[in-house]
């Protein structure tokens, strides 16, 4: 039996975009998902969590990009275990994290479609849980032949319109989590395995995935005899060549169940976040403007 069923909409304008030449999405409420940028996180609750997204950018506007994903992850228990529920318990048994995510992402005539299935393994260190996790992944790759214009006939990409490519990759990361706060560390794309689709003249082009590295952290501040807590949190993404996006964010969460805030981007964005508790159901939406004074 589900301990707690998490399936959280993102609306409209929540942010699942790539930075730079990136290949790895941007979230804006990582902090309800934790798993699905770190796959050490899968299960480190100790409860089984299924999530659902999905993103419309840029309504009105003809082949916008859409996002779509699914995640579940879970802890392999044979006793109790919930850091979010303040509850602690030792023991050899349960140290194991299994998840899964599948996630179809739709920019324009391209289209990418990623399944990702990851193993966790979980440590006690006093009160706190130190968490490695690996995850193998599968990516297929294609272009909508009947969305592109070539300018130049005989263009080299035009051997690639219409067919896909399909190549692999694998994730890993590590975390540290207690019942307070929660620091991790991910590397995307770790093989950088190439890009291999088309006729052989653009294959030999090597082309490859990017590595990329994300340092994220949380810490749960609860105000003393109160209901309510604030929850500051932040994430620093970045690539090889060194570049950089970061998130800063606040939320205030009233007795455990309803929560608003705001996230700062390095990019020029703010973010609007709220979000409700319904029994064991979260949602969540998020509202992003430019921010031209920053």
């Amino acid at each position: 039996m589900l301990q707690r069923l998490s399936i959280i909409f993102l609306f409209a304008t929540f942010l699942c975009r790539p930075f730079y030449a990136q290949e790895v999405p941007v979230y804006s409420q990582y902090i309800l998902n934790e798993f699905i940028l770190n796959p050490s996180m899968a299960g480190y609750d100790g409860m089984v969590t299924i999530n659902l997204t999905g993103r419309k950018q840029w309504l009105g506007l003809n082949y916008s990009p859409e996002t779509y994903s699914a995640a579940i992850s879970a802890r392999i228990l044979k006793s109790p275990f919930s850091i979010k529920s303040r509850k602690l318990r030792r023991g050899s048994e349960g140290r194991v994290g299994l998840g899964f995510v599948a996630t179809s992402d739709i920019v324009g005539a391209v289209q990418r479609t990623i399944v990702r299935g990851s193993y966790a393994y979980h440590i006690f260190l006093n009160n706190d849980q130190l968490s490695f996790g690996a995850s193998v992944m599968m990516t297929q790759l294609s272009i909508n032949k009947d969305l592109v214009d070539l300018k130049t006939p005989g263009d080299p990409a035009e051997g690639i319109l219409g067919k896909s490519g399909l190549f692999p990759d694998a994730d890993f990361g590590v975390s540290l989590e207690s019942k307070n706060y929660i620091l991790g560390l991910s590397v995307s794309n770790l093989l950088a395995s190439a890009i291999q689709f088309g006729d052989l003249e653009f294959q030999k082009k090597d082309l490859r995935q990017q590595r990329n590295y994300m340092l994220m952290g949380q810490y749960i501040l609860p105000f003393a005899a109160s209901q309510w807590t604030f929850e500051p949190s932040g994430i620093l993404r970045f690539d090889e060549q060194f570049h950089a996006s970061m998130d800063i964010t606040g939320r205030f969460i009233y007795q455990h169940e309803y929560w608003a805030g705001l996230s700062i981007r390095t990019s020029r964005e703010l973010i609007l976040l709220a979000g409700i508790k319904l029994n064991r159901f979260y949602l969540g939406v998020d509202f992003m403007t430019s921010a031209g004074f920053l």
